[in-house]
This record gives structure tokens, sequence and C-alpha cells, in this order.
């Protein structure tokens, strides 16, 4: 008898809450428009974003800017020193009024009318409205988000009933902080800065590089170099309420993907995955830490921003970003592109997860525990 499905078959067995007995999310849930539009609402509307880093907003008047899920925000430092956040859309005809990251000087200025806004959000000045009746230059101030710092990066909530992040992950900010002492010392390598879509447009959806970020079951076969460098025989994923850590010790200094001097101040890999769409990672050598963010452009596209910190004066390691961004992530890409259109096949139902209590390395009870987090959020 056939296995085939019928394209618009969306029957599925329910993860368990054992990862051992538990298959995973049906294929359709990465492709389909439908879905992507309830993640939005349900998870990407409602859950903290990266969006930069403090020293990125020093002086007054910097700003970045970000997409979350299609809503467009900046943030922005003000004369009084405060940091604010607004929705990046003009109160007359909508234009966006800031694009990517700078400097404003005195005031916002929309490029469309010229509304002119101060960096607290109020409109100061709507050219030919001083003649017309019942304009209220109050009621059209820019519309403020939620806005926390946390280890000295950068997060927005678009939804004002959200917890605050240090009550949602507090044992993930112990941890990180345990783990680099020295993280509150770093600053933003404007080298290393590759915000917005200097990496490209990732053609999957943002589930599978979440996935594929969660596991080391593949690296065997994917990422030789990677298991050169790290020993994967000790790499474990462990999974709390709203995050993730993955963890391992150096294998071999000297190794195929780049050498660790043997005094180097970080000897172990880990990455700590933030629910739902943000990694924080740190490789052995130097100090020097990466934040990766990832959401959907499309139910078929991801767009991803990263942001490399070092120690104040220290130069980026070449060997190791190198490695990153010129052997691994390309493995990586490639990987997620074909699991992306392997999740389309009639001849797909649902996988089973990969768990072996011998090998912690090789389960893979952390993409369990991210579908789970997933299935609850919307209700599946």
């Amino acid at each position: 008898m056939s296995t085939m499905r019928s394209a618009d078959d969306r029957s599925f067995v329910a993860l368990a809450s054992d990862p051992a007995r538990s298959r995973t999310l049906p294929g359709y849930l990465y492709s389909d428009p439908k879905v992507l539009d309830e993640e939005r609402r349900r998870i990407f509307f409602k859950s903290w974003q990266l969006v930069g880093h403090v020293s990125e907003v020093a002086q007054a008047g910097d700003y970045v800017t970000a997409d979350i899920a299609g809503q467009s925000v900046f943030v922005i430092r003000e004369k009084s020193g405060k940091l604010s956040a607004f929705f990046n859309v003009c109160q007359h005809r909508a234009h966006e009024l800031l694009a990517g990251k700078g400097n404003v000087k005195a005031a916002i200025v929309c490029p469309y009318h010229a509304w002119v806004y101060e960096f607290d959000g109020t409109l100061r000045k709507a050219r030919a409205t001083v003649r017309m009746p019942e304009f209220d230059p109050y009621e059209y101030s820019l519309v403020p988000v939620r806005l926390e710092e946390m280890l000295g990066f950068l997060f927005v909530n678009l939804d004002p009933e959200s917890k605050p992040l240090t009550e949602l992950v507090p044992d993930m900010i112990a941890d990180m902080r345990a783990t680099m002492p020295w993280i509150g010392d770093l600053v933003i390598n404007r080298e290393g800065d590759r915000s917005g879509d200097e990496f490209g447009r990732l053609q999957a959806n943002w589930k599978v590089l979440a996935e594929n970020c969660l596991e080391c079951y593949h690296c065997g076969p994917a990422h030789q170099a990677f298991t050169d460098l790290v020993d994967i025989d000790q790499y474990a994923c462990s999974v709390y309420t709203r995050w993730i850590k993955s963890h391992g010790e150096v294998n071999n200094l000297q190794n195929s993907a780049y050498n660790v001097p043997a005094d180097a101040p970080v000897r172990v890999n880990s990455y700590w995955h933030m629910w739902p769409n943000i990694e924080f990672g740190l490789f052995p050598g130097n100090r020097t830490l990466s934040a990766f963010s990832f959401g959907p452009g499309t139910a078929e596209e991801t767009r991803t921003s990263s942001w490399m910190l070092t120690m104040p004066g220290e130069p980026l390691p070449k060997e190791r970003i190198d490695y990153v961004r010129n052997v691994l992530w390309p493995e990586d890409e490639g990987i997620c592109r074909s699991v992306h259109r392997g999740l389309k096949s009639l001849g797909y139902r649902q996988g089973r997860f990969v768990m072996d209590p011998q090998a912690p390395g090789l389960s893979e009870n952390a993409v369990h525990g991210f579908q789970r987090m997933y299935a609850g959020e919307m209700g599946l």
C-alpha cells in the first residue's frame, strides 16, 4: 500500500513528552504562508527580539533599525542619554523614518513629507498644519515599543504585556555571566558586524535553521572540521524553560578548522539558544562572542543578522572568522536548503528524534525541546 500523502493532508501525530518516543513536526508547518501568519501573531509579536548592542548606540542620535517578522522598529539614544524604541513609521502617511543604522544630529525627519520628530518620539513640526482644525501634534507622536537591555544586548518586544527578560531567562543570564565573566566589557567589532542582509537570505524556513543549530547528530557527516575542533563525544545539549544550551570542550588545539593557542582564554564551545530565534555563540580561542538572529522573510525564506563582539582594542580572530563564514556557514546553508525542500515532499510525513543515552552529543533532545516550545505556542 502506498504511503504517499495528498498535498492537503494536515493530519499528524502530536509530539510526545519523551523525545525517544516522539515523532517530529509535520512538513507542512515549514512552508505554509497561513502558518507563518499565525507564527507572527503567536510567536514573533510576543517574544523578545535581538536588535543590537549598546555599543552601537553610544551617542545621542545613534540608532539601529530592525525587522521583526515584517514590523520595522528602531532604537535611538535620546539627548538625555535614555534609550528608546519605536515603530519605524511616520504617523502621517506611513513612510519608514530610518534605515540601517547611523546617527541623526538634531531630529528625526521623515524623508517623504518632512515631518519632524524629537528623539523621544514626539512630533516637533508638521509642515502646513498650523491652520488645520483640531490638529494636535501630540496625538501623532511615534508609537513606542518595549525595550530591554540584557548583557549589553538590546531587545524589543511588540507585546506590551510580555514578561521582562530577567523573569523569562534568569538562569540563562546567570550561566552566560558565569561562563564569560568578561561579557560586560565586550563591544561591537565593526569589521565583524554583519547585521541586516549581508549573509544573504537563506532559502529555508526559519525553524529549519533553528533546529539545525540545536543538534550535533549531523556534525560528523556534515562538519568534519568542527568535530576535529570540538569533542563530540563530550558534547551535550540541555533544555530549559525558554532557552537551550549546547556545550563542548576543545578536542584538538591543532585541528582542521582553525588552531587554538595553548594559552587561549576560551577552551570551550558553547551556544545559548534563546526562544525563539536567537543564538549566542562562544568558540574556543580569544574572548569573542557572536550573536545571531534569524527570522522569517516569508514562510520559505529566512533573514539573518549577526553581531561580533570582542574585547576593546582586540582584533577579530581571522582564522576563526574565515572558518565560520567560509566553511561552517556554507555547510549549514546547504543542509537547510535541502531539508526545506524535503519537508515539502509528498514522500515525507513525520520523522523521529534520535536519542542515545550513551551518546548525548548525538541525541536530538534539544530539537525536541524546541519543537515542544513551538507546539505549545502554536496550540498544536
